[in-house]
């Protein structure tokens, strides 16, 4: 379901902020010249034996000395305009650490809203954040937030648009109220921030304040949104004496000790419940510059991190899973080479998922044998260098995953089979910046296996890399985008024939003369590119057109991530905006989207159309639908590895709406509707509500249903005495999935949350048929009924549940207590049935891990 059409880097407070390219423009809109000197604020030195106490109070004499910050401007909703109510900050420092003292005055202190959640979750709460541009390079920066709840957020900003969530550090800060409104008491250290000490006296710096009950957003500077950027966008602070050195080492050394229940078979020797374990392992962080940042971790462990959702996959193509691992996720905007984006889903040259994967291999396993086989891959150790160097935004990464072997038994015998090698990962990627916010990058990735026989399947080297361009115009809200990648895959010609033959190629088919396929070949190449003109920046109208390709031979898999080669494509997207609040709204979008891609061949793959719609209305309330229209094009996939076929026409409606996520209940409602040339049809219903009885207490319920009529649904490829026969069918699919969330916030460090989805996909198949004359027109036309003896109906069931106590009994150290649940069956029954389905889910065998995870701060 396309909504935009167009990548999108940011959500939350600050979503307009970003370009479609990333990095975004000192500089006004439409002058060309640069911007006026930002306005500046001088910090006060704390001063004698006296200490700042962090107490929310502000009773210190530094605070009356230290110059107020009064001239907040409001953003949201009216950008210019005079705030609702006054805010005042001052800021003042010693050796170690930056204060930042912000009184939030309100005429109504008894509405000011405080939501008590876990650490980084968002919330329609009052706010204060600050934001420090430490380097001073108008690029990156790091956000510190908190609500009168006491809850922290903290985040990385880089290429002056774009935010890392997942950027943790340790700090404090204390908050107070009275009767004219909040406080908030900041402390931040130094070490937690990267500057040229005795060099650096300016620090880029910013104050925002949000108004949960009003929705109303006020900065100093104003951080307009008619304006693309965030960073350049800051004022300055002043007067900063920084001389002493900084402690440059953080560790944080972990325990785990867990224990494996799941059901028994007495007969499999491999079973062995309660399954008792643990394992130790430590994260580092090093300082080795003023911009430079080395993060390792040794042994890791992500117990804590929640389950990847169940689905239902019946395309050729492989399931993109988004990266949760704190490790992989933390900076990982220093180690981004898009080559595929839609609606902010974005996939390109390194997907971390790939490290400490599940093994590609499965042992054979004899009648009456059984296996034992790894569920993941052990990652030995993994270190990154993030940050800056001068004018280059710098990102590498090296990780080594271990040899697993799978062992098996039978007849009293048994043997271990290597089912993934050793492997190494390297992903290196610099950045060029100039201070017209152009940039110009490379990446390099590599993929260095040891092979065994029993794995010689896999390419035993894959080498990619590419440069990426963002050059700004004379007028900055205009940019022309782009890359150019190569990769190269080396290994036996049993692996580089399995590659050519995977979905991502299909080398094989029949009618596709222009590929060169051989099943002798040790190596396969191909490159990458796209350019892009686009308008980044504007009150009213912003576009993009984009043309792009893959050449047949372009794999980035092995440590990248794309869907398919052998693809050009090109779209348009155009987007009127009106942000300035009217009786009626706060805010609307009109999008209008094109797009066609063709195979190297000449084949003309897709085209379509669409145009959506979205609106904020002054209630808060939110809405949107979009309408799409492709035409009829060629399918080179569906047979995998067949013959093209004709595909079909076809159109669908999708729409949703968002109730105001300030009140007590809430939630929203999408749905979809398809229909094509043949009858097939398609629609989904996703409600949802959060009901929050409290303000440390939420619950929400969520309804996925889908509900699939598909006229062709790929069945099987039948060898015959007269050639291959490719099967389609009629399949009726219903899928139903029911996410359940707890959070409960004992304290602002101390949090339970809960997970749980109970999740039913089945499917039943008739009127089956064989493609005969591929490309024939009409549709139908290309084939032929047949009766069929196999049986692929099918009903998946699931349920997966992830529940975490999580601690932070001191700033940086945190004890986990996780429960994980985990129950599946697949049966050949395809049809649907409501309450046997789901209502049976919790009659399957349960496997349950049980896990405490102890980790301790260290700053040396």
């Amino acid at each position: 379901m396309r909504k935009t059409g167009i990548p999108v880097f940011a959500t939350g407070w600050l979503a307009c902020v970003c370009s479609l390219a990333g990095a975004v423009p000192a500089d006004r809109p439409g002058t060309g010249g640069r911007a006026a000197a930002p306005p500046r604020v001088e910090a006060s030195e704390v001063t004698g034996a006296t200490a700042i106490r962090l107490d929310g109070d502000f009773g210190e004499a530094v605070w009356t000395r230290a110059t107020p910050i009064t001239e907040f401007v409001q953003r949201d909703p009216k950008e210019g305009a005079s705030p609702s109510f006054r805010t005042e900050a001052r800021v003042a420092y010693d050796r170690s650490y930056l204060y930042v003292a912000v009184r939030a005055l309100d005429a109504d202190p008894g509405r000011i809203v405080g939501i008590r959640t876990r650490r980084d979750s968002q919330s329609p709460s009052d706010w204060i954040r600050v934001v420090i541009d430490s380097y001073h390079d108008r690029r990156t920066a790091y956000e510190f937030a908190v609500n009168p709840a006491g809850v922290k957020q903290d985040r990385y900003w880089y290429a002056d648009g774009n935010s890392d969530q997942s950027w943790d550090a340790v700090w404090d800060v204390s908050v107070s109220r009275d009767a004219d409104g909040w406080k908030a008491e900041f402390r931040i250290p130094f070490s937690q921030l990267r500057f040229e000490t005795g060099k650096r006296d300016t620090f880029g710096f910013g104050v925002v304040r949000e108004i949960g009950r009003l929705n109303e957003t006020s900065s100093w500077p104003l951080i307009a949104k008619s304006r693309t950027g965030f960073v350049s966008q800051l004022g300055e602070l002043g007067g900063l004496q920084l001389t002493g050195g900084l402690k440059r080492l953080e560790v944080v050394p972990y325990g785990v000790a867990q224990v494996s229940a799941r059901p028994d078979d007495a007969q499999n020797p491999f079973d062995n419940s309660p399954d008792p374990g643990g394992s130790l392992g430590a994260d580092l962080k090093y300082a080795l510059t003023p911009g430079l940042t080395m993060t390792a971790t040794i042994n890791p462990d992500f117990g804590q991190v929640e389950a990847d959702p169940a689905v239902v996959n019946l395309t050729a193509f492989e399931t993109f899973y988004a990266e949760r691992r704190p490790f992989f996720v933390e900076s990982s905007g220093n180690l981004r080479f898009d080559l595929d984006c839609n609606d902010g889903a974005c996939t390109g040259l390194f997907y971390s998922r790939r490290i400490g994967r599940q093994p590609h291999g499965s042992p054979d396993i004899p009648p009456g044998g059984f296996a034992s086989v790894p569920l993941q891959t052990t990652i030995i150790g993994a270190a990154k260098l993030t940050g800056r160097a001068g004018a280059f935004a710098i990102g590498a990464l090296n990780a080594v995953t271990a040899e697993e072997q799978a062992s098996v038994s039978f007849a009293s015998r048994g043997v271990s089979e290597v089912v993934e090698p050793l492997t190494n990962y390297a992903v290196v990627q610099a950045k060029r910046e100039w201070s017209n916010q152009s940039s110009l990058g490379f990446m390099l990735t590599n993929t260095a296996r040891r092979i065994e026989p029993s794995v010689n399947y896999l390419p035993s080297m894959a080498t990619t890399g590419g440069v990426t361009w963002d050059w700004r115009l004379k007028d900055p809200r205009f940019s022309l985008t782009g890359y150019w990648s190569g990769s190269n895959v080396q290994g036996s010609a049993e692996s580089i024939d399995a590659l050519q033959q995977s979905a991502v190629h299909y080398y094989q088919r029949p009618d596709a003369g222009y590929l060169d396929y051989d099943p002798e070949a040790t190596s396969m190449s191909g490159h990458a590119g796209m350019l892009g003109f686009q308008k980044i920046g504007g009150q009213k109208v912003r576009f993009s057109f984009v043309g792009s390709y893959k050449t047949p031979g372009f794999d980035v898999n092995d440590v990248g991530y794309i869907r398919r080669a052998d693809a050009i494509q090109q779209s348009s997207w155009v987007q009127f905006r009106w942000d300035t609040p009217t009786r009626l709204y706060r805010s609307f979008r009109l999008n209008l989207n094109q797009w066609a891609g063709w195979n190297f061949g000449g084949d003309t793959r897709f085209t379509g159309a669409n145009v959506n719609a979205h609106v904020t209305l002054l209630s808060n309330w939110g809405a949107g639908a979009g309408f799409n229209a492709e035409g009829a094009g060629i399918d080179d996939r569906s047979t995998r590895g067949g013959p093209s076929m004709l595909s079909k026409r076809g159109a669908n409606l999708w729409y949703y709406v968002e109730s105001d996520d300030r009140k007590a209940v809430n939630g929203g409602w999408m749905g979809m509707y398809f229909r094509d040339e043949t009858g097939s049809t398609a629609w989904r219903a996703d409600p949802q509500v959060t009901w929050r009885p409290t303000s440390f207490l939420s619950l929400s319920l969520g309804v996925g249903f889908e509900k699939m009529n598909e006229d062709t649904q790929w069945v099987d490829n039948v060898e015959r005495p007269s050639g291959t026969q490719y099967v389609f069918g009629r399949i009726r699919q219903t899928t139903v999935g029911l996410p359940f969330r707890v959070n409960y916030t004992i304290t602002p460090t101390l949090s339970v949350q809960v997970y749980a989805e109970p999740f039913v996909s089945a499917g039943e198949y008739g009127d089956f048929k064989q493609l005969a004359r591929p490309r024939a027109t009409p549709f139908p036309s290309q084939f032929d009924p047949i009766a069929y003896d196999g049986s692929p109906d099918f009903n998946y069931r699931s349920f997966r549940s992830t529940n975490v106590l999580r601690w932070e009994f001191k700033p940086g150290s945190a004890v986990y207590v996780v429960w994980q649940q985990g129950r599946e069956d697949v049966s050949g029954i395809g049809r649907f049935r409501f309450r046997q389905d789901v209502g049976g889910l919790f009659g399957i065998p349960a496997n349950n891990v049980f896990l405490v995870k102890f980790s301790y701060w260290l700053n040396l």
